[in-house]
Formats: structure tokens, C-alpha cells, sequence
């Protein structure tokens, strides 16, 4: 197979591995809209009294970590392929003759730390947000529990 023709197959490999990835947070950011919509409700209309609502919005909360971890471990696991699969980009990029080198340059560009600025990734921001998620839901479980215990619920 041609260099050409093989680095156009791991390109749109790639760009559908990224799609994936994508598609993946959109999904896991509707199931914790859901969720916290299933918390709201629980703890504003449910009409249970003290620990029997404190124990079902537990319930949730511990749910809403469980997906949550779920989804940062695949978030972790694309990125990992996907670093992989640029890799693999620019190396086909030094032998094909008369290429630009866009991937190579990028990558120096934008992703490389340089002089005063940190490393920059798409992937480290997206998976700030299940950790978030995670720790507002430990915070809210905790403040119900709190409320229960001291009989604000």
C-alpha cells in the first residue's frame, strides 16, 4: 500500500475515533442532565420523609460517580489511541514525499510545552468535567446527609 493511501486510511480512522469521543461526552452529558433531574425531583417533590429521600438521593449520587468514573476512563482510553494513532500521522508524514507536515507542525505548535506555557489538550479539558461531576455529587451527598442528620430535611 502506498504511504499516501495508508496515511489517508489512519486519518479517517482517526477523525472517526475523535467523532467517537464526541459522541461519548454528548451521551454521558445527557445521562447526568437526567440524573440531576431525578435529584431534583426526589428532593423537592418526592414527598418521602427525612433518611428514606437522603437514601434514595444517595443512591443516586453514587450512580452519578459510578457513571461518571465510566466515562472518564473511556474519555482516557481514546486519548490514549488517538495520541497513538497522530503518532503514528506524523510518522507517515516524514516519508511522504512533498508533505506539508501539518500533523508534525500542529503538534509542535499547539501541543508541545514551549517557553511559558503548559501543554495543551482537548482531551485533559474534557475530562475535567466527569471529575467535577464527581465532586459536586460528593458535595450534594454530603450536604444531604448533613441536613438529615442535623433534621433540616
Amino acid at each position: 500500500m502506498a504511504s499516501f493511501e495508508e496515511y489517508r486510511l489512519l486519518y479517517e480512522r482517526t477523525e472517526k475515533l475523535s467523532e467517537r469521543r464526541q459522541t461519548t461526552s454528548q451521551i454521558y452529558l445527557t445521562i447526568n442532565t437526567a440524573l440531576f433531574g431525578a435529584v431534583a425531583f426526589l428532593a423537592k417533590d418526592s414527598g418521602f420523609p427525612g433518611w428514606e429521600q437522603t437514601l434514595g438521593l444517595l443512591f443516586l449520587f453514587a450512580f452519578g460517580i459510578l457513571i461518571c468514573f465510566i466515562w472518564l476512563r473511556i474519555l482516557l482510553r481514546l486519548e490514549e489511541i488517538l495520541r497513538w494513532q497522530y503518532g503514528q500521522l506524523r510518522e507517515l508524514e516524514k516519508i511522504i514525499p512533498d508533505s506539508y507536515q501539518l500533523f508534525t507542525k500542529e503538534n509542535l505548535a499547539l501541543y508541545r510545552p514551549g517557553k511559558g506555557r503548559e501543554k495543551f489538550s482537548f482531551s485533559l479539558l474534557e475530562s475535567r468535567l466527569p471529575v467535577i461531576l464527581m465532586i459536586i455529587y460528593g458535595v450534594f451527598a454530603l450536604g444531604f446527609v448533613l441536613s438529615t442528620a442535623l433534621g433540616g430535611l
